[in-house]
């Protein structure tokens, strides 16, 4: 894929340390090319914002100055008051280089729920889209040096194979717990990402 290509070429690229985010003891020395399994981890590996990104989690309890990671659901009005599944978020922080960190990916799709599992969605550009696609925002937030880092970035293409969604309904069938898990292959502009994870969800969302 050229995404990944392009990733293997960026993840090799010197950066500034005040630019690069790299975790500690990481041990993967290529991006992965495919889900890394249902065991919680986070592997996000190639450029966001122009900034080289090299996050390796692959055991969350024995990271080094990891503060969260934590995934959220977020639910939409339907039909006949029911609820679309409509958003999921998996958010990091934590302390790299002596430096607080925050990452997160939101993904959007009309109704996730509507979707048989293991599937692939395209990346594209629009908010809650229908059927197998899916928008993808990437963001990081950081300060240092007297340099912030506040970044948003949507509209990614590439691909989203979600391949893990578990958890129990409540009395309305919201799901406030359990794992979501897979692999994103995205790019935009000049940045392209590959993303393996599986992340344990802690609450969920009604945007009312």
């Amino acid at each position: 894929m050229r995404a990944l290509s392009v990733v293997l070429s960026l993840v090799a690229l010197p950066a500034f340390a005040q630019d690069a985010t790299v975790t500690p003891g990481n041990t993967l020395t290529a991006p992965p090319a495919e889900w890394l399994g249902q065991a919680p981890h986070l592997v996000m590996m190639g450029t966001l914002g122009g900034r080289e990104v090299n996050v390796q989690i692959l055991d969350p309890g024995a990271a080094e100055g990891l503060d969260s990671f934590e995934g959220k659901r977020e639910y939409l009005p339907g039909e006949g008051g029911a609820w679309r599944y409509g958003d999921f978020e998996v958010a990091l922080s934590a302390v790299i280089d002596g430096i607080e960190k925050s990452f997160e990916l939101e993904i959007e799709n009309a109704d996730f729920s509507t979707i048989a599992l293991p599937a692939t969605f395209a990346l594209q550009d629009t908010n809650f889209p229908e059927g197998a696609l899916a928008y993808l925002e990437a963001q990081a937030e950081w300060e240092t040096g007297g340099v912030t880092v506040n970044d948003e970035i949507g509209g990614w293409t590439g691909t989203l194979t979600l391949s893990l969604d578990t958890g129990t309904p409540d009395a309305e069938g919201l799901v406030p717990d359990g794992l979501i898990g897979g692999l994103i292959v995205a790019e935009n502009g000049g940045d392209a990402l590959v993303v393996s994870f599986t992340v344990p969800v802690v609450e969920f969302e009604k945007d009312e």
